[in-house]
Protein backbone atom coordinates (compact mmCIF):
# COMPACT_ATOMS: atom_id res chain seq x y z
CA UNK A 1 0.00 0.00 0.00
CA UNK A 2 1.61 3.61 -0.79
CA UNK A 3 1.66 6.00 1.62
CA UNK A 4 -0.50 8.36 0.01
CA UNK A 5 -3.07 5.79 0.23
CA UNK A 6 -2.35 5.01 3.75
CA UNK A 7 -3.05 8.00 5.24
CA UNK A 8 -5.99 9.16 3.36
CA UNK A 9 -7.45 6.12 4.76
CA UNK A 10 -6.66 6.64 8.20
CA UNK A 11 -7.81 10.51 7.95
CA UNK A 12 -11.04 8.59 6.51
CA UNK A 13 -11.25 6.42 9.97
CA UNK A 14 -10.83 9.10 11.78
CA UNK A 15 -13.55 11.41 9.86
CA UNK A 16 -15.63 8.28 10.58
CA UNK A 17 -15.69 8.40 14.41
CA UNK A 18 -16.48 12.10 14.40
CA UNK A 19 -19.51 11.71 12.08
CA UNK A 20 -20.68 8.69 14.10
CA UNK A 21 -19.88 10.89 17.26
CA UNK A 22 -22.43 13.15 16.09
CA UNK A 23 -24.92 10.53 15.25
CA UNK A 24 -24.96 9.31 18.57
CA UNK A 25 -26.16 12.67 20.05
CA UNK A 26 -29.14 12.04 17.95
CA UNK A 27 -32.65 10.65 19.57
CA UNK A 28 -33.70 8.45 16.37
CA UNK A 29 -30.24 7.58 14.79
CA UNK A 30 -31.35 6.09 11.82
CA UNK A 31 -33.25 8.87 10.52
CA UNK A 32 -30.26 10.90 11.65
CA UNK A 33 -28.55 9.06 9.38
CA UNK A 34 -30.37 9.84 6.13
CA UNK A 35 -30.49 13.56 7.35
CA UNK A 36 -26.61 13.20 7.41
CA UNK A 37 -26.28 11.61 4.16
CA UNK A 38 -28.80 14.02 2.64
CA UNK A 39 -26.25 17.00 3.72
CA UNK A 40 -23.29 14.99 2.65
CA UNK A 41 -25.15 14.65 -0.66
CA UNK A 42 -26.03 18.20 -0.78
CA UNK A 43 -21.65 19.29 -0.40
CA UNK A 44 -20.97 16.36 -3.06
CA UNK A 45 -23.48 17.21 -5.63
CA UNK A 46 -22.43 21.48 -5.21
CA UNK A 47 -18.69 20.32 -5.19
CA UNK A 48 -18.78 18.19 -8.17
CA UNK A 49 -21.11 20.91 -10.33
CA UNK A 50 -19.21 23.58 -9.44
CA UNK A 51 -15.76 21.75 -10.61
CA UNK A 52 -16.98 19.88 -13.83
CA UNK A 53 -19.81 19.98 -16.55
CA UNK A 54 -22.36 18.53 -16.52
CA UNK A 55 -22.25 16.13 -19.43
CA UNK A 56 -19.14 14.48 -17.35
CA UNK A 57 -21.46 13.25 -14.62
CA UNK A 58 -23.43 10.75 -15.86
CA UNK A 59 -21.24 8.14 -17.12
CA UNK A 60 -23.34 4.50 -17.38
CA UNK A 61 -20.06 2.88 -15.61
CA UNK A 62 -20.16 5.44 -12.69
CA UNK A 63 -23.52 5.24 -12.20
CA UNK A 64 -23.76 0.99 -12.06
CA UNK A 65 -21.02 0.98 -9.72
CA UNK A 66 -22.13 3.29 -7.44
CA UNK A 67 -26.07 2.46 -7.29
CA UNK A 68 -24.66 -1.66 -6.67
CA UNK A 69 -22.20 0.05 -3.82
CA UNK A 70 -24.81 2.64 -2.17
CA UNK A 71 -27.55 -0.78 -2.42
CA UNK A 72 -24.96 -3.20 -0.60
CA UNK A 73 -23.72 -0.30 1.83
CA UNK A 74 -27.89 1.11 2.77
CA UNK A 75 -28.60 -2.97 3.67
CA UNK A 76 -25.05 -3.31 5.62
CA UNK A 77 -26.55 -0.42 7.81
CA UNK A 78 -30.39 -1.71 7.74
CA UNK A 79 -28.83 -4.97 9.05
CA UNK A 80 -26.01 -3.74 11.63
CA UNK A 81 -29.22 -1.92 13.16
CA UNK A 82 -31.09 -4.81 13.39
CA UNK A 83 -28.57 -7.12 14.98
CA UNK A 84 -28.20 -4.55 17.31
CA UNK A 85 -31.57 -4.74 18.26
CA UNK A 86 -32.09 -8.36 18.17
CA UNK A 87 -28.32 -9.18 19.84
CA UNK A 88 -26.20 -8.16 22.31
CA UNK A 89 -23.12 -5.83 21.44
CA UNK A 90 -20.63 -8.98 22.69
CA UNK A 91 -22.08 -11.11 20.15
CA UNK A 92 -22.99 -9.50 17.50
CA UNK A 93 -20.35 -7.14 16.97
CA UNK A 94 -17.39 -9.47 16.17
CA UNK A 95 -19.82 -10.67 13.10
CA UNK A 96 -20.64 -7.35 12.02
CA UNK A 97 -16.41 -6.19 11.05
CA UNK A 98 -15.90 -10.08 9.17
CA UNK A 99 -16.53 -8.34 6.19
CA UNK A 100 -12.76 -7.93 5.34
CA UNK A 101 -12.71 -11.43 5.35
CA UNK A 102 -15.23 -12.47 2.76
CA UNK A 103 -13.56 -9.40 0.28
CA UNK A 104 -10.43 -10.99 -0.04
CA UNK A 105 -11.94 -13.95 -1.14
CA UNK A 106 -14.30 -11.52 -3.67
CA UNK A 107 -11.17 -9.59 -4.88
CA UNK A 108 -9.44 -12.63 -5.39
CA UNK A 109 -11.96 -13.88 -7.82
CA UNK A 110 -13.77 -11.31 -9.23
CA UNK A 111 -10.90 -8.50 -9.79
CA UNK A 112 -7.69 -10.29 -9.23
CA UNK A 113 -6.68 -8.57 -6.56
CA UNK A 114 -3.74 -10.58 -4.34
CA UNK A 115 -2.56 -9.97 -0.96
CA UNK A 116 0.70 -11.08 1.39
CA UNK A 117 0.84 -13.24 3.78
CA UNK A 118 1.68 -10.13 5.61
CA UNK A 119 -0.54 -7.92 4.61
CA UNK A 120 -3.18 -10.49 6.01
CA UNK A 121 -1.89 -10.88 8.96
CA UNK A 122 -2.28 -7.35 9.15
CA UNK A 123 -5.69 -8.03 8.23
CA UNK A 124 -6.43 -10.42 11.09
CA UNK A 125 -4.81 -8.00 14.16
CA UNK A 126 -6.62 -5.27 13.11
CA UNK A 127 -9.84 -6.94 12.94
CA UNK A 128 -8.94 -8.83 16.11
CA UNK A 129 -8.26 -6.05 17.98
CA UNK A 130 -11.21 -3.83 16.97
CA UNK A 131 -13.30 -7.17 18.10
CA UNK A 132 -11.31 -7.14 21.50
CA UNK A 133 -11.38 -3.62 22.06
CA UNK A 134 -15.58 -3.64 22.03
CA UNK A 135 -16.34 -7.43 23.90
CA UNK A 136 -13.68 -7.35 26.21
CA UNK A 137 -12.60 -10.41 25.56
CA UNK A 138 -9.44 -11.78 23.86
CA UNK A 139 -11.02 -15.37 22.77
CA UNK A 140 -11.36 -15.61 19.33
CA UNK A 141 -14.96 -16.75 19.30
CA UNK A 142 -17.40 -15.66 21.33
CA UNK A 143 -18.61 -18.02 24.85
CA UNK A 144 -22.22 -18.12 22.77
CA UNK A 145 -21.30 -18.55 19.44
CA UNK A 146 -18.70 -21.36 20.49
CA UNK A 147 -21.54 -23.03 22.75
CA UNK A 148 -23.68 -22.75 20.13
CA UNK A 149 -27.31 -24.80 20.06
CA UNK A 150 -29.53 -23.92 17.23
CA UNK A 151 -31.90 -25.71 19.03
CA UNK A 152 -31.37 -23.60 22.27
CA UNK A 153 -30.44 -20.05 20.97
CA UNK A 154 -32.63 -18.89 18.65
CA UNK A 155 -30.66 -17.08 15.70
CA UNK A 156 -32.97 -14.29 14.36
CA UNK A 157 -33.55 -13.87 18.22
CA UNK A 158 -29.81 -13.10 19.57
CA UNK A 159 -28.99 -11.03 16.10
CA UNK A 160 -26.52 -13.51 14.50
CA UNK A 161 -28.08 -13.86 11.14
CA UNK A 162 -28.59 -10.30 11.14
CA UNK A 163 -24.94 -9.54 11.69
CA UNK A 164 -23.66 -12.39 9.50
CA UNK A 165 -25.66 -10.28 6.45
CA UNK A 166 -24.77 -7.00 7.31
CA UNK A 167 -20.46 -8.47 6.69
CA UNK A 168 -22.11 -10.30 3.72
CA UNK A 169 -23.51 -7.41 2.02
CA UNK A 170 -20.58 -5.06 2.99
CA UNK A 171 -18.08 -6.92 1.37
CA UNK A 172 -20.12 -6.66 -2.18
CA UNK A 173 -20.82 -2.85 -1.28
CA UNK A 174 -16.71 -2.25 -1.17
CA UNK A 175 -15.65 -5.00 -4.04
CA UNK A 176 -18.16 -2.02 -6.21
CA UNK A 177 -16.93 0.81 -4.45
CA UNK A 178 -13.70 -0.51 -5.86
CA UNK A 179 -14.95 -0.84 -8.80
CA UNK A 180 -16.56 2.64 -8.85
CA UNK A 181 -13.31 4.20 -7.76
CA UNK A 182 -11.68 2.90 -11.03
CA UNK A 183 -14.12 3.98 -13.05
CA UNK A 184 -13.47 7.71 -13.25
CA UNK A 185 -13.46 11.01 -11.53
CA UNK A 186 -13.26 10.05 -7.59
CA UNK A 187 -15.41 13.08 -7.24
CA UNK A 188 -18.01 12.32 -9.34
CA UNK A 189 -18.13 8.85 -8.40
CA UNK A 190 -18.55 9.90 -4.57
CA UNK A 191 -21.54 12.15 -5.34
CA UNK A 192 -23.44 9.22 -7.06
CA UNK A 193 -22.55 7.20 -4.41
CA UNK A 194 -24.05 9.25 -1.66
CA UNK A 195 -26.70 9.94 -3.58
CA UNK A 196 -28.41 6.48 -4.23
CA UNK A 197 -27.27 5.39 -0.34
CA UNK A 198 -29.78 8.66 0.47
CA UNK A 199 -32.28 7.91 -1.92
CA UNK A 200 -32.25 4.24 -0.47
CA UNK A 201 -32.81 5.34 2.92
CA UNK A 202 -35.64 7.84 1.93
CA UNK A 203 -37.03 5.34 0.57
CA UNK A 204 -37.00 3.19 3.34
CA UNK A 205 -38.23 6.00 5.57
CA UNK A 206 -41.27 6.40 3.40
CA UNK A 207 -41.82 2.78 3.27
CA UNK A 208 -41.98 2.58 7.26
CA UNK A 209 -43.96 5.27 7.17
CA UNK A 210 -41.49 7.23 9.40
CA UNK A 211 -42.12 10.83 8.09
CA UNK A 212 -43.15 12.74 10.83
CA UNK A 213 -39.64 11.89 12.30
CA UNK A 214 -37.54 13.53 9.80
CA UNK A 215 -38.74 17.22 10.98
CA UNK A 216 -38.53 16.17 14.51
CA UNK A 217 -34.98 15.35 14.19
CA UNK A 218 -34.57 18.86 12.46
CA UNK A 219 -36.34 20.14 15.32
CA UNK A 220 -34.58 18.55 18.35
CA UNK A 221 -31.10 17.75 16.59
CA UNK A 222 -29.38 20.51 14.10
CA UNK A 223 -26.64 20.80 14.79
CA UNK A 224 -24.94 17.38 15.18
CA UNK A 225 -27.23 16.50 11.70
CA UNK A 226 -25.38 19.41 10.18
CA UNK A 227 -21.75 18.82 11.58
CA UNK A 228 -21.91 14.97 10.99
CA UNK A 229 -22.94 15.37 7.17
CA UNK A 230 -20.08 17.57 6.85
CA UNK A 231 -17.58 15.29 8.18
CA UNK A 232 -19.07 11.88 6.63
CA UNK A 233 -18.17 14.37 3.26
CA UNK A 234 -14.57 14.32 4.22
CA UNK A 235 -14.62 10.88 5.42
CA UNK A 236 -16.14 10.00 2.02
CA UNK A 237 -14.04 11.14 -0.21
CA UNK A 238 -10.82 10.70 1.62
CA UNK A 239 -11.53 7.00 1.69
CA UNK A 240 -12.69 6.88 -1.71
CA UNK A 241 -8.85 8.85 -2.65
CA UNK A 242 -7.17 6.19 -0.42
CA UNK A 243 -8.93 3.41 -2.47
CA UNK A 244 -8.32 4.60 -5.52
CA UNK A 245 -4.33 3.52 -4.83
CA UNK A 246 -4.97 0.54 -2.55
CA UNK A 247 -6.35 -3.20 -2.52
CA UNK A 248 -9.76 -3.20 -1.24
CA UNK A 249 -8.85 -6.28 0.54
CA UNK A 250 -6.15 -3.56 2.58
CA UNK A 251 -8.29 -0.53 2.47
CA UNK A 252 -11.37 -2.17 4.27
CA UNK A 253 -9.38 -3.50 7.25
CA UNK A 254 -7.37 -0.46 7.44
CA UNK A 255 -10.87 1.40 7.73
CA UNK A 256 -10.97 -0.31 11.34
CA UNK A 257 -8.59 1.87 12.73
CA UNK A 258 -11.58 4.35 13.49
CA UNK A 259 -11.98 1.38 16.86
CA UNK A 260 -8.54 2.98 17.74
CA UNK A 261 -9.70 6.34 17.45
CA UNK A 262 -12.73 6.47 19.03
CA UNK A 263 -10.59 5.23 22.10
CA UNK A 264 -8.27 7.65 21.94
CA UNK A 265 -11.22 10.83 21.47
CA UNK A 266 -12.80 9.32 24.38
CA UNK A 267 -10.11 9.12 26.68
CA UNK A 268 -8.48 12.47 26.16
CA UNK A 269 -11.59 14.32 25.10
CA UNK A 270 -14.27 13.14 27.63
CA UNK A 271 -12.35 11.36 30.10
CA UNK A 272 -12.93 7.72 29.55
CA UNK A 273 -11.43 5.06 31.53
CA UNK A 274 -8.99 3.05 29.31
CA UNK A 275 -7.80 -0.53 30.86
CA UNK A 276 -5.01 -2.57 29.91
CA UNK A 277 -7.18 -4.80 27.87
CA UNK A 278 -7.91 -1.68 25.77
CA UNK A 279 -4.52 -0.59 25.69
CA UNK A 280 -3.09 -4.57 24.39
CA UNK A 281 -6.30 -4.28 21.65
CA UNK A 282 -5.30 -0.87 20.28
CA UNK A 283 -1.49 -2.44 20.30
CA UNK A 284 -3.55 -5.18 17.71
CA UNK A 285 -4.75 -2.93 15.54
CA UNK A 286 -1.44 -1.03 15.56
CA UNK A 287 0.58 -3.48 14.59
CA UNK A 288 -2.03 -4.59 12.11
CA UNK A 289 -2.00 -1.22 10.57
CA UNK A 290 1.95 -1.29 9.81
CA UNK A 291 1.77 -4.86 8.73
CA UNK A 292 -0.59 -3.61 6.19
CA UNK A 293 1.39 -0.82 4.86
CA UNK A 294 4.12 -2.90 4.85
CA UNK A 295 2.13 -5.93 2.47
Amino acid sequence: MTLKAFLFIVASALFHVFWNSSLKMCRDKTTSVFLMMTVTAGLLGGATLYLYPIKQLFSPSVITAALGAGFFFFLYQHFVALAYEKGDLTLVYPLTVTGPVYIVIWSYLLIGERITLTGAFGIFLIIYGAVTIHTGNFKIIPNRLATFDRKKVGFMENGVLFALAAAFFYSFGALADKIGVMTGNIMIYTFHLSLYMTLFHLLRIVGQHHNNKIMVEIKHNPVPIISGGIVMFFSFITFRIGLEHALVSYASALRQVSTLFGILIGFFIFREQITLKRVISSLFIVSGAVLIKLG
